[in-house]
């Protein structure tokens, strides 16, 4: 015989074989099942059925916690479902961010808030009422420049300075040149002091060569012809023949005659290195005459003439560099060089290798030219037409009120003094409007 039970827990029915029952097969819990005869009895008596308290009895006690488990683990579950969801979701959301970061940048909406920021909604003020009425005056007051304008003092004390050099060559001599009455002199000295006296015939060619030969060369050296005057010492060398026999001339001609034959020979050796010396000082004197004739030019303000002549004078004195360091011969000495004995041209041959040409300081000459050719362009048409040409741009975005832009422009301005004054001026006033006017400056 089966027997009916309901469950007004869970709300289920169902049946046992046995007229009682211990728990309710479907929510497990005791106290709440009845028998389906006992339910309609109560029913007929007009009786609900009094649902115990889920605290009441050990039984009710079982069911709370089983109850309660059951309810955690639906809340686990959802919350395993609900970051799932999540999770899933922000992974789409990378993969279409970068998708539209590809395709041309992600959507950016931003949102205002002009209760908190009235003036975002407000029109920017341009910030010229922080100016004086002098600075709004310098502000949009334009300078203008012509090609024939007037050089400032600063151009002009650069224009007017006139640099001083030294030439690095120097004309002289060793020793002073020999008269007759001291060549005389030292033949008798060491005629005596040897004890081996000339014949008075010999002693005469002696006396006419030097006074055809040396004297004549220390003339030519007085008037400045270092060639002339070297190559007639070498010929007052040339001695004649004590005796035919070449070791017995020079044991006694030669000997006795070494103080002249050294003195003369250090004569010829300066020569030869003045000869070198002199190349350079041409160059040097020619470069001289050259600066003159640029201080004549900018006296007379004409500035296209003066720039050619700044660039003329600059390849000179890079050329004179250049040529100081290549190592000059003098010019050959005369055919009479043959007459003069082999021991003496030996000597006369080593004077042949002279030294680097002494050169003169022409750094400050140089500087000075590059200073003068820096103001000279200022005077140019071209180059003012230039730099009118970007002070006229910047003043258009003064009056287009771009003030960020016209400040940049007027710091990076170049040209003469007087318009780079002007330019800062105007820099100034323009940061000023920007700091008045909260804008920031466009890097």
């Amino acid at each position: 015989m089966a027997y009916g039970f309901f469950c007004s827990n869970c709300g289920k029915s169902f049946e046992l074989d046995t007229p009682t029952v211990k728990e309710c097969p479907f929510c497990y819990w005791s106290s709440t099942v009845k028998r389906q005869d006992e339910k309609n009895s109560g029913k007929k008596n007009g009786l609900a059925p009094v649902r115990p308290s889920r605290s009441a009895g050990p039984d009710g006690k079982q069911g709370l916690f089983i109850r309660s488990a059951f309810g955690l683990l639906r809340i686990i579950f959802f919350m395993v479902i609900l970051a799932g969801l999540a999770a899933a979701g922000f992974w789409g959301y990378q993969k279409w961010s970068s998708a539209s970061s590809r395709k041309g940048g992600l959507l950016t909406i931003k949102f205002s808030n002009t209760e908190k920021d009235p003036s975002r909604s407000a029109p920017a003020v341009s910030g010229v009422g922080a100016l004086s009425p002098a600075e709004k005056e310098a502000l949009y007051k334009e300078l203008d420049l012509s090609a024939g304008r007037v050089p400032d003092a600063s151009e002009q004390e650069i224009l007017n300075r006139a640099v001083r050099f030294e030439t690095g060559w120097v004309e002289k001599v060793p020793s002073a040149s020999w008269t007759a009455e001291q060549y005389t002199k030292m033949i008798e000295e060491q005629e005596r002091f040897y004890k081996m006296p000339f014949a008075r015939s010999y002693k005469k060619k002696l006396q006419e060569l030097f006074r055809t030969k040396y004297l004549a060369g220390a003339e030519a050296f007085t008037k400045g012809d270092l060639l002339a005057a070297r190559d007639l010492w070498v010929e007052s060398l040339a001695f004649p023949l004590y005796s035919e026999d070449l070791l017995k001339h020079r044991a006694v001609a030669l000997t006795m005659l070494r103080p002249f034959i050294n003195d003369t020979l250090a004569k010829i050796g300066a020569m030869n290195q003045g000869l070198v010396d002199k190349g350079k000082r041409v160059q040097e004197e020619a470069l001289s005459a050259g600066y003159q004739k640029l201080s004549g030019l900018i006296a007379q303000k004409q500035w296209t003439e003066a720039l050619a002549a700044i660039a003329s004078l600059t390849a000179r004195v890079a050329q004179l560099r250049e040529s100081s360091k290549l190592q000059e011969a003098p010019p050959t000495y005369p055919p009479s060089f043959g007459g003069v004995d082999q021991d003496i041209q030996r000597a006369l041959m080593d004077l042949m290798a002279t030294n680097p040409a002494s050169l003169a300081d022409l750094q400050p000459l140089q500087q000075d030219l590059v200073e003068k050719k820096e103001v000279l362009e200022t005077f140019t048409e071209d180059y003012i037409n230039n730099v009118m040409a970007a002070y006229r741009d910047a003043m258009a975005l003064v009056h287009e009120q771009k003030w960020g832009e016209a400040a940049q422009a007027f710091e990076s301005m170049s040209g003469p003094q007087s318009l780079q004054e002007d330019a800062a001026r105007k820099a100034a006033i323009l940061k000023k409007i920007i700091q008045a006017s909260s804008v920031p400056l466009k890097s």
